[in-house]
């Protein structure tokens, strides 16, 4: 398998995790009274997908050796 398959398996499932976790946060903090916590949570999950794409563009770039093990 390709390093550029790898990354964008990881890509896929750590984006996958930032939709599960978005959709947990929604619902969870639904009826909290902590502001800030939810803020918190917002911001955390909001920098995970952005990771997530950034992973899927190291995928797609002309180098995705780069960021993975495989020679």
């Amino acid at each position: 398998m390709s390093a550029s398959a790898v990354v964008r398996r990881l890509a896929a499932l750590s984006g996958a995790s930032a939709v599960g976790a978005g959709a947990y946060g929604a619902h969870g903090f639904k009826n909290t009274k902590d502001e800030a916590r939810r803020k918190l949570f917002e911001t955390a999950n909001k920098y995970h997908f952005y990771h997530s794409l950034a992973l899927l563009g190291a995928a797609h770039c002309g180098k995705p050796a780069v960021v993975s093990t495989e020679a």
